[in-house]
């Protein structure tokens, strides 16, 4: 199987709970909320887990697994889901026999492919349990939850048990009451069972190394007064966690929404942005390699996000089209060809995230986010080095607003006029602009957060012009390829999407004087 193809997720909302060798269960029943608690059956698992040597997958909240015995036997990859707590996840399962000689399978792996990279990934801890499972019924006779009572043994190679636990699991079902959760696990709690962190029985087995922080670092907050440096690493860490995510997220689920692929060229634009940005506090050759590589995963990435964008642009703006304007063949000529493109970019993109190229660029960006190499010039106070790379970022833009307006102006003289490049160029300086000053943000406060609200009021506005101006591109083509009736609505979209330039065009010049007012750069010369 090809890197990124789907493989069905389950979603679980579990609830872990430790207890002692000789805890029973509560009563649970109370004729309200839960008519029953039924014992189904006791089985014994074999489950071994896998993992980098380092235990990078488990540092991530993610659990690899092979499990034989019992009603889920198979392979299991379990991943946290954003902003959810962490009892909720994604299980991702593929058949024993996807991976019958013991070697996990490729569409698992594909799925992890940014965290364990170009590493063996192998078997670290095998765990014997025996699980009693119990079903949980609401008031109907409707099972609701599941709740597990697992005797854990730790085996070592011989398979001789080398440390046991006990744990407990509730599992709730799609439509349970919270109600219902909330007793059940305030009668746990009561009764002795302690709610445990939310780590897979491999954590608990495996002991600190597998709680350690991920290799990616979490921001640290960094003071004005702290070395500039601080702020570096922090700024490389956030977006290269933000990578990953997006990263994974596609993996996991192709054909979710454009959303991860749009995430995953922010974070790059804005990584290859701060090295740019941060350019005299870090090695200049290692900073611009670096970037290269950024560049080259962007592109890659760029045309799909371009399509999506423009799919949905055309399918939006074919609906707005008068129906005494429609044609039978109109949906084919707009979207038909786009639709297909697509299907070739998503080729591409599963190449790219395939490519060793890439894996490498990831192991490139762990080693930035902890100890990027920084110049002397690093080890001054942020509040001394930074103002000045927001203004020189300001200057630039300034610069291109000016030129662009002027040579506007200057049409109705006669002149030509800013080209849609010539504005690509504003938008491209706003974003430059906006990213240094939200670079700077986390370090110098409320003044910087200020400026960077401002300059998105920009960068929204030409992005509007942008992807107009690319709609506008897409239907010269198409019109080549369409009969009269197809052509003539064709030219409707067209005009309609010129008049929306020319809108965008009227909203700058009204907005660039509020976004250039003094007040909000006053702290780049203090």
């Amino acid at each position: 199987m090809n890197a990124v193809d789907s493989v069905p997720a389950v979603r679980e909302v579990e609830h872990k709970f430790q207890v002692h060798g000789l805890y029973r269960l509560p009563e649970l029943v109370d004729g309200e909320l839960i008519s029953s608690v039924d014992e189904q059956d006791t089985v014994e698992q074999e489950t071994k887990y896998y993992d980098t040597p380092d235990l990078r997958l488990a540092r991530e909240g993610i659990t690899l697994r092979r499990r034989t015995g019992g009603h889920d036997a198979g392979w299991h990859l379990k991943l946290r889901v954003p902003d959810e707590s962490p009892g909720v996840r994604d299980e991702l399962r593929v058949p024993l026999t996807d991976g019958a000689d013991g070697t996990p399978p490729t569409e698992l792996l594909d799925v992890v492919r940014p965290i364990t990279r170009r590493d063996p990934v192998d078997v670290v801890v095998t765990l014997r349990t025996t699980r009693t499972t119990n079903v949980v019924r609401d008031a109907s006779g409707r099972i609701v939850a599941e709740l597990v009572d697992d005797l854990v043994r730790v085996v070592d190679d011989s398979g001789r048990p080398v440390a046991q636990f006990r744990e407990l699991e509730v599992e709730e079902r799609d439509g349970v009451a919270p109600r219902l959760v909330e007793q059940l696990v305030e009668k746990l709690t009561g009764s002795g069972a302690v709610a445990g962190e939310m780590v897979s029985k491999a954590v608990r087995a495996l002991g600190p190394q597998a709680s350690a922080p991920s290799e990616v670092p979490e921001p640290a907050d960094v003071g004005p007064g702290e070395p500039v440096r601080d702020a570096v690493r922090a700024y490389l860490a956030r977006h290269t966690r933000a990578l990953r995510a997006a990263d994974l997220a596609y993996r996991r689920d192709p054909e979710a929404g454009a959303e991860p692929v749009h995430d995953m060229r922010v974070a790059i634009r804005r990584l290859r942005s701060g090295l740019r940005f941060f350019r005299p506090l870090v090695d200049r050759t290692w900073a611009d390699e670096l970037r290269d590589e950024l560049k080259w995963a962007g592109k890659g990435l760029g045309e799909l996000r371009r399509l999506d964008v423009l799919i949905a642009r055309l399918e939006r703006q074919a609906q707005a089209v008068p129906a005494d304007l429609r044609t039978d063949d109109l949906s084919h000529i707009v979207l038909g060809r786009s639709h297909e493109e697509r299907e070739q970019a998503r080729a591409e993109v599963r190449a790219l995230l395939s490519a060793d190229r890439y894996v490498d660029l990831h192991a490139q960006l762990v080693s930035a986010s902890n100890a990027p190499p920084t110049t002397d010039a690093a080890e001054q106070p942020g509040r001394e080095a930074l103002p000045a790379l927001v203004r020189k970022a300001w200057k630039r833009l300034a610069k291109r607003a000016k030129a662009a307006l002027d040579a506007d102006a200057a049409e109705s003289s006669g002149g030509p006029g800013a080209s849609d490049d010539d504005w690509h160029q504003v938008r491209i300086a706003a974003k430059r602009a906006r990213y240094a000053a939200e670079a700077v943000a986390p370090v110098l406060g409320s003044d910087a957060k200020a400026l960077a609200r401002q300059v998105e009021r920009v960068t929204d506005a030409l992005g509007e012009q942008q992807d107009a101006a690319d709609a506008i591109r897409a239907i010269r083509e198409l019109t080549a390829s369409a009969d009269a009736p197809a052509s003539f609505t064709l030219g409707f979209l067209y005009g309609a999407e010129q008049e929306r330039i020319a809108t965008v065009r009227r909203r700058f010049t009204q907005l660039w004087p509020k976004v250039r007012r003094r007040k909000w750069r006053r702290w780049l010369t203090s």
